[in-house]
């Protein structure tokens, strides 16, 4: 199998990814950068909760 026809691969199914991570160094980039992302919006968790109006809707 081509290199060319592993990126179709997945693409070519029913329930295709809405982001491809290609190359061996990109899924452990795209985690790390990810990873950081989750945490600062857990950081950030309580402000958003307490932006909502009405309160508590």
């Amino acid at each position: 199998m081509t290199k060319g026809s592993r990126i179709i691969e997945p693409v070519d199914t029913d329930q295709a990814p809405l982001r491809m991570v290609l190359g061996s160094q990109a899924p452990d980039s795209t985690l790390a950068v990810l990873r950081k992302r989750i945490d600062d919006v857990e950081t950030r968790r309580d402000l958003a909760r307490s932006t909502e109006f009405p309160a508590g809707e």
